[in-house]
């Protein structure tokens, strides 16, 4: 399966749907980098409601976003957590810095 990130139609932000293993995470966290360079001033969003699975490759993915927005001094809050992926946030206290909607 594939992951596909691409720019948030609804909002400041970037999408994040199908995917993420380790054969495709560093096309996906380049690929989301230079969406969030591209995107405007203020608060931006992740959206994840297509995302089909989450693990710790996907957490290491939305990080190195998180760490991109910061830089440009934008918070990342990220929507529709699967629960998976919610669970291993929370597991791992990295649940709170993404301000999750």
């Amino acid at each position: 399966m594939t992951a596909v990130v691409s720019r948030l139609s609804d909002g400041n932000g970037l999408v994040l749907s199908g995917s993420v293993d380790s054969a495709n995470a560093v096309q996906c966290e380049a690929e989301g980098l230079a969406l969030i360079a591209d995107l405007a001033a203020g608060p931006c969003i992740c959206d994840l409601s297509g995302l089909t699975t989450g693990n710790s490759v996907t957490a290491a993915v939305l990080m190195s976003w998180r760490r991109a927005a910061a830089k440009r001094q934008q918070t990342l809050t990220l929507r529709a957590i699967p629960t998976r992926l919610h669970a291993i946030l929370q597991a791992s206290n990295l649940l709170p810095v993404f301000t999750p909607t």
